[in-house]
């Protein structure tokens, strides 16, 4: 009996090393140091499915993923990684587009350093990428997604489940250049799980959105953000524009372009024609891998929004404390600091069932700042009432910590001294010309990136005038 025992300990051990030999002949075409590669992938139709693709396609960190000209229904790829000094990129050939009327099962479990560039995807009727498990690192750059229901990027993963290590996280994740046009039922960049604070799964970290287009939204049936992040910490939106963000009929008729539960920086950006608030947000801090600092605050400066109806451009939401309770410490309250920032021509929602308010800020918990912010033409299809409090409004009542300064509301542009109404600067002789006081020492530049301190005093609002007119 030993004697079978052992002889098969041995077989099973030469099967071992018998296949360790095969992998290693099999890789030998590739050489440690080898120079990166080129893998072309697809036929010009059908799915794409790779569910192992470092093993599959033989792919190592340096090399390109390149998806052949053609008509596609969808995408899958899992267990990938380049490495942060040599990511492995995924693109695509010019004439590639991806199309559907149907759900299509887009997995992207376990990729990491990956770059994704150069993608088409035109009448899609399903989730572009769902994005789960072990995934750092990734970047979406030069997307063109047109006529697409659903979520188009889907990052959540029910398994996990934050432990206080970045590990139980999903991490830097970075999208850039990419244009949604004529989105409709569905975010185009969501983790949500519809339970945003009372558990910890799928805890983002240090997510970017830069230079997107977003237009022509339109969720008629249900309220969907844009965009739409929940426990998120560092998540930063700049230079972006929003346009034409349509209404959904129930409960009450609303919208929000950035949404969510953590803490985010968002400036430099426009924002015009939709009926939503710019920002929406549960303010939280992580108190873990650094992010409950100092600098765990929401900050919104630098943006300027226009012809919007019915919302503030900012509401600040309570998050319950029994939802807190509930996160074993990890997520505390934070606050937020909405400062030179300009507000023309809020409209009223005509079409709402709830009354409207066209305030640059909604308040509805304590620890809000608001300072050097400029409205013009408030509330433009009622009269204007020089009584009224177009800077903020009392949502759930008086409020501590409610920081007020400096906010500048004028009925007319002219009144405000604009140069006009399309890139919003102040003219030498406007009141609001070097009106701001004191400094706000993170904010060094304007919406179009000029200093932001050239004279005597910032000017107040998104905007400072040239330094060759002061």
């Amino acid at each position: 009996m030993r004697l079978i025992f052992a002889t098969s300990i041995a077989i099973a051990c030469c099967l071992a090393l018998a296949c360790v030999a095969g992998a290693e002949e099999k890789l030998a075409g590739r050489a440690t140091g080898a120079a990166p590669r080129q893998v072309k992938i697809g036929n010009g139709s059908g799915a794409l499915h790779y569910p192992d693709a470092q093993k599959a396609l033989d792919l190592r960190p340096g090399d390109t993923v390149y998806i052949a000209a053609g008509t596609y229904s969808g995408f899958s790829l899992g267990n990938l990684a380049g490495s942060a000094a040599a990511p492995i990129t995924v693109t695509c050939d010019p004439q590639a587009v991806f199309t559907t009327e149907t759900p299509q099962p887009n997995e992207f479990p376990n990729i990491a350093h990956v770059r994704f560039e150069s993608f088409r995807y035109e009448n899609y009727k399903s989730t572009v990428m769902h994005i789960t498990g072990a995934s750092h690192d990734l970047l979406f750059k030069n997307f063109h997604i047109t006529n697409a229901t659903g979520y188009s990027f889907h990052i959540y993963d029910a398994a996990k489940v934050f432990n206080g290590t970045r590990e139980s996280t999903f991490y830097n994740f970075k999208w850039e250049n990419v244009d949604f046009d004529r989105k409709t039922n569905g975010a185009a960049i969501s983790s949500s799980d519809y339970a945003p604070v009372s558990n910890l799964k799928s805890v983002l970290l240090d997510f970017e959105i830069t230079r997107c287009t977003f237009k022509n939204f339109d969720n008629a049936a249900l309220a969907f953000p844009v965009i739409g992040l929940d426990k998120c910490f560092n998540l930063q939106v700049h230079e972006c524009t929003f346009s034409d963000i349509g209404m959904a009929a129930s409960p009450i008729g609303h919208n929000v372009c950035i949404c969510g539960s953590g803490y985010f920086k968002v400036y430099n950006n426009k924002f015009t024609r939709q009926w939503a608030n710019d920002v929406r947000n549960w303010p939280m801090k992580l108190n873990a891998l650094g992010y409950g600092g100092a600098d765990a605050v929401n900050r919104f400066y630098n943006n300027i929004s226009w012809e919007k109806r019915k919302y503030p451009m900012y509401e600040h939401n309570v998050v319950p404390q029994a939802d807190l309770d509930k996160s074993s410490g990890y997520f505390s309250r934070t606050s937020s600091e909405i400062c030179f920032n300009t507000l023309y021509r809020s409209r009223k929602a005509a079409d709402s069932k709830s009354p409207y308010c066209g305030q640059l800020v909604d308040v509805y918990s304590p620890g809000v700042t608001i300072r050097h912010n400029l409205i013009v033409a408030p509330e433009a299809d009622a009269p204007f009432d020089p009584r009224q409090n177009y800077v903020y409004h009392l949502g759930s009542g008086p409020q501590p910590d409610l920081v007020v300064e400096n906010n500048l509301v004028f009925e007319t542009p002219a009144q405000a001294g604009l140069v006009d109404t399309v890139e919003f600067v102040p003219s030498q002789s406007s009141p609001a010309r070097d009106a701001a006081t004191g400094r706000v020492e993170y904010i060094t530049k304007d919406h179009y990136n000029h200093d932001r301190y050239q004279g005597a005093a910032a000017d107040v609002g998104a905007v400072e005038s040239p330094d060759t007119e002061k």
